[in-house]
């Protein structure tokens, strides 16, 4: 044996701590975003459903609601209320469809969301009243469309790291192309069925339906066999050289859940002698199911995060520091700046431990138990305790009582203009699409720039859109309309696409899944409720001008509440350490007195 083999075999037989392995495993299981090749098709794939989604909720109840009124004699807030539903479940169902797609995977569940989003519309076409229509076009197709979109926002993150931002500006321009699109041809189609709705959803649902093939190029990430390899090579040296390892601490006492699952998995093939012969083959099919565990959606802290995970570091809670201490903490991390992307993700397997360390079981990968976890998420007792979270997720309740009501009521407006032609009239909200798009690349460009403080945009950019809508009830021209599509666009835009930004300033990186499903369900409230309230409003009073007052305020203090989130997140933060350092006095005291 050379020299070389010498210290090659004794490399192998240094003992390690399972601590130690566990990082290594982690390092060589987890798949790294390639930030180009495949992913390009992924983000045309977004776009598509961006476009689906977004462009038929933004502009189908501008012509359904005033058909559904007129066809079953009910009021506006009742034909709302559809339309409302539909966007409402387009939020509720995100936490749900996230689990989905940690049990299943991203293409899986945008396949099945876009045939139930078009079963939903074509169900609806046979409904004898609105409320079986609240079932059929709101319940069934906004779930749909909720697990369409999500996996499109989802992936993205799987594929793309410090292009991120680019790529998720890029997937979600889809929303304003399919707005600008959708608002023309809906008045042709409109026309050409004769104003006949139950012939315009199955129009609908033909459009839905073709996010299926957009859906199919949503091809999951996964681990090649060589890294498969090297975790079962990796396996097998520490199995084999544990025992060297003096009185190893119990594995309760380790944050080792990929390990130790490997362990328990691979325990069969070291009972049949099968590896300890020296076949690393042999263990490979055990290993291949644990390292998709790992590169499992959920398993990734940032996976909701949607810009360049350069900048998370620098980003993390600059929410709570003033401009100096931001300034200072930017250069520090620029100053010790490394190349290599950081690994932002857990292992989440979830370990039964018994009292003397040993493992008994790990639960399966099962749906129910995703979901419920996910639905537990939602009861996160230290972000619903944290005043500055609900500030900020009540913000986005109020934000979307307005977001959909220009959308569907602005051409009411336009009707005070005579001699408007109905293309004339749907060019505000297509104008409106185009205009999201160029501040939505803003937005992504805000994203990279951690010296901005995306929260500040986001205030600004909210107060002047909710302001803008209310002045709406005041215009008697037409190029009125057309100046208000610009700051309303801007705030849609800045609300959509800094949210993750800013709950990274805030909060953090390691409650951002845990905040994304909280803040989904606040905004479906907002959804639901905005558009019915302001359609009541309207059956009230005769028009639509107090519903625009109202909206538009509601939008404006929805900003104007979130300015001083950054130094009530601060007095928080600062609260909890003091709190934190007086139970440490207190415990100390005990101790001692128990010592004496």
């Amino acid at each position: 044996m050379t020299e070389v083999d010498q210290k090659t075999d004794e490399k192998k037989v240094v003992p390690q701590d399972p601590e130690t392995v566990e990082k290594e495993l982690e390092e060589v299981g987890f798949v790294a975003p390639p930030d180009g090749g495949y992913g390009w098709a992924i983000v045309v794939s977004s776009f598509l459903l961006n476009m689906v989604v977004d462009g038929v909720i933004f502009t189908v109840g501008k012509i359904l609601q005033p058909a559904w009124v007129k066809g079953f004699n009910i009021s506006e807030a009742s034909a709302a209320m559809t339309m409302s539903i539909l966007s409402g479940f387009y939020f509720f169902v995100g936490p749900v469809a996230s689990a989905l797609c940690n049990v299943f995977g991203c293409r899986q569940v945008a396949l099945a969301g876009s045939v139930i989003a078009a079963v939903g519309f074509l169900l609806s076409i046979a409904a004898p009243n609105i409320y079986v229509l609240y079932l059929t076009f709101g319940l069934v197709a906004g779930a749909g469309f909720g697990m369409m979109y999500l996996p499109a926002i989802v992936i993205i993150s799987q594929y793309f790291a410090k292009k991120r931002s680019l790529a998720t500006g890029i997937a979600v321009c889809g929303s304003g192309i399919g707005t600008t699109v959708f608002a023309m041809l809906n008045d042709v189609v409109w026309e050409f069925v004769k104003q006949d709705w139950q012939q315009f959803l199955v129009y609908t649902a033909t459009v839905t339906i073709s996010g299926f093939a957009a859906a199919l190029l949503l091809r999951p990430l996964k681990a090649s066999q060589d890294q498969i390899e090297k975790v079962a090579e990796i396996v097998e040296n520490y199995e084999e050289n544990k025992e060297k390892v003096p009185e190893s601490p119990s594995l309760s006492k380790h944050n080792t859940p990929f390990l130790s699952s490997l362990e328990l998995h691979t325990a069969g093939k070291h009972a049949n002698g099968v590896h300890r012969n020296g076949s690393v083959k042999s263990i490979i099919d055990a290993v291949a199911k644990d390292v998709e565990e790992l590169n499992r959606p959920l398993a990734r802290m940032d996976i909701f995060y949607t810009g360049s995970t350069t900048n998370i570091a620098a980003r993390s809670r600059t929410g709570t520091m003033n401009r100096e201490e931001a300034a200072e903490h930017l250069k520090n991390l620029r100053d010790n700046l490394k190349e290599d992307t950081p690994l932002q993700y857990l292992s989440k397997l979830d370990l039964n431990v018994a009292e003397d360390g040993t493992i008994q079981h790990v639960e399966e990968k099962s749906v129910m138990r995703d979901i419920g976890a996910a639905l537990k998420n939602l009861l996160d007792k230290q972000l619903l305790a944290s005043p500055s979270f609900l500030l900020l997720a009540f913000s986005g309740t109020l934000t979307l009582c307005c977001f959909y009501v220009p959308f569907i009521y602005l051409g009411n407006h336009l009707d005070k203009i005579e001699g408007l032609t109905v293309a004339e009239k749907s060019f505000t909200v297509s104008l409106i699409g185009v205009l999201n798009i160029i501040a939505r690349i803003g937005c992504g460009y805000i994203a990279d720039r951690p010296e901005v403080s995306a929260l500040h945009v986001n205030n600004i950019a909210l107060i002047m859109a909710g302001l803008a809508t209310m002045t709406v009830p005041f215009y008697t021209a037409y190029w009125q309309f057309l100046v208000f599509c610009v700051p309303f666009s801007i705030g849609v835009a800045c609300f959509a696409a800094l949210r993750s930004v800013i709950v990274l300033e805030l909060i953090g990186l390691e409650k951002m899944s845990n905040a994304f499903g909280i803040l989904l369900t606040f905004m479906g409230v907002g959804a639901v409720v905005g558009s019915p309230m302001a359609a009541a409003m309207k059956d009230i009073t005769g028009n639509f001008d107090t519903s625009f007052y109202v909206m538009g305020a509601l939008m404006a203090i929805s900003g104007a509440m979130c300015i001083p989130l950054g130094a009530l997140r601060k007095w928080e933060l600062a609260r909890a350490t003091k709190s934190d350092a007086k139970t440490e006095v207190e415990l100390q005291k005990l101790t001692d007195a128990e010592q004496k």
